[in-house]
């Protein structure tokens, strides 16, 4: 059902009655927007600071925590967690299961994530992988991410649809799995070898399993896009399965030539494909769906170019990641900045595009307000492309430069790439991240463009039809 929306600002859409259908979803909207404008400015210090560390006081270690915890529970989780929110009702033809614990998880989420990056601002953190959370913190979070899951399955219950779309799985199965893989790195009570094990896996698996609910809801925007059937269940399935059973063994690839099993190298190289396996069997499906309406009479869709944008750097990224899976690379580029650009591409890159290309969806359905301006989607594309992929080649460089020096060091026995030969050996890729700090600041400036097109349309959008859910009674 549509009607006519009326004029509205931000406050009043966290404000909005939370008994009425969307209004979890539009409010994690509202916040996630809010993180990302944090994670953003965060993100440039924290690049910067790595190349120039005494530019920075807080130290690229903090500064990273601090761009996790915005950029990837703020932002991200909290964003994918809103679209789960408006697919799931629509896909299963049945209200959202409870709008009060839907908000109540949105408020646990949100309040972690603010308070633990002041925590870790302050010098509080652990030091853990991703996001160097207290205990204290860390508690609360498990709990705060335990609750999408369980609105998700209880909205499952009550369904009316009974077939299973494509998007559920992806959505219900990712969203169940980020607590249990935060729980694997914080398991008390580890070694050494095993803790670092637990939070390579960790880090690495939460950061595809959000990119497995975001795939999800880009399945659904592309076929309300194209007003059409999905093109390829099939390959949905093979990027599901593929995605799933690759997530996390790209961090742990990182490990690999430290004291650890020589198996694990092993098993790690070869499910590490899976990762990009799953993300071209996506883009394959989207490509194939999407086709005949990439134009309309006003340009190219935003949805549509911020999808395969998005969607094609998952796949560059994927690729990367898998290839220094192998024992051989593992051991050249372990320990460099290689690995950071895996992390920066996803997180600065691919989940904006990603979840930006659903929200320019869904946003003008939920609060009946028309996309404020395809120019500055376009630019905004554009500037968040342009940056982190120059980001993501340049610590690829520096990476590969710098393991190459540490190779050759040991090989001839100039230096040794540790204690006074560690300037010596890191000196040579210094370059390369002094010229990644500036796309860096490229893909921030993006991430902000988007924050800007967000709100405007919230606040400024030309009025257009709303979507307006009513619960259907069963008859006995």
């Amino acid at each position: 059902m549509v009607a006519e929306a009326p004029a509205s600002n931000i406050r009043t859409l966290v404000r909005n009655d939370r008994t009425q259908p969307d209004s979890a979803a539009v409010a994690h909207l509202v916040v996630g927007t809010g993180f990302l404008a944090v994670g953003a400015v965060a993100a440039a210090a924290a690049l910067v600071s790595l190349s120039f560390p005494s530019f920075v006081p807080l130290g690229y270690g903090v500064l990273r925590a601090m761009t996790m915890l915005a950029l990837v529970i703020g932002f991200a989780t909290v964003s994918v967690t809103g679209g789960a929110y408006y697919v799931l009702p629509r896909l299963t033809g049945s209200r959202l299961s409870s709008e009060t614990l839907a908000w109540a998880g949105l408020v646990i989420l949100a309040g972690t994530a603010a308070i633990g990056i002041i925590a870790v601002g302050v010098g509080l953190g652990d030091g853990g992988e991703p996001f160097a959370l207290p205990w204290w913190l860390d508690l609360p979070l498990l709990g705060g991410l335990a609750v999408p899951p369980l609105v998700a399955v209880t909205t499952l219950r009550h369904r009316t649809e009974h077939r299973t779309y494509v998007t559920i799985p992806y959505v219900v199965t990712g969203l169940s799995a980020l607590p249990l893989v935060y729980a694997i790195g914080n398991i008390p009570g580890t070694n050494a070898v095993s803790s670092a094990l637990g939070d390579a896996f960790s880090a690495s698996a939460y950061l595809i399993l959000v990119c497995l609910v975001a795939l999800g809801l880009l399945h659904y925007a592309a076929v309300k896009h194209n007003e059409g059937a999905l093109a390829g269940r099939q390959l949905a399935q093979v990027g599901y399965w593929s995605l799933l059973f690759g997530a996390g063994w790209f961090g742990v690839a990182q490990l690999t030539t430290g004291p650890t099993p020589d198996w694990l190298g092993v098993v790690s190289a070869v499910l590490g494909l899976g990762f990009p396996v799953g993300v071209a069997a996506v883009l394959a499906t989207l490509t194939s769906t999407l086709e005949g309406s990439w134009r309309d009479s006003e340009g190219v869709s935003p949805v549509v170019m911020t999808a395969i944008a998005g969607a094609l750097l998952a796949f560059v990224i994927a690729v990367l990641a898998s290839m220094a899976g192998f024992r051989a690379t593992a051991t050249l580029v372990a320990y460099t900045p290689f690995w950071e650009a895996i992390v920066f591409g996803l997180v600065l890159g691919v989940f904006p595009l990603l979840i930006g290309a659903w929200v320019f969806h869904a946003l003008p359905r939920m609060t009946g307000r028309r996309l404020f301006s395809r120019q500055l989607a376009r630019r905004t594309v554009r500037l968040i492309v342009i940056g982190t992929g120059g980001t993501v080649l340049l610590l690829i460089a520096s990476g590969l430069v710098t393991g190459y020096t540490w190779a050759g060091g040991s090989f001839t026995g100039a230096f040794a790439a540790a204690g006074e030969g560690w300037a010596e050996a890191a000196g040579p890729g210094s370059t390369f991240l002094g010229l990644a700090s500036a796309t860096g600041l490229i893909a921030a400036f993006g991430m902000l463009s988007m924050v800007s097109l967000l709100a405007r349309t919230m606040t400024r959008g030309a009025a257009t039809t709303q979507e307006v859910l009513v619960a259907v009674q069963e008859e006995s």
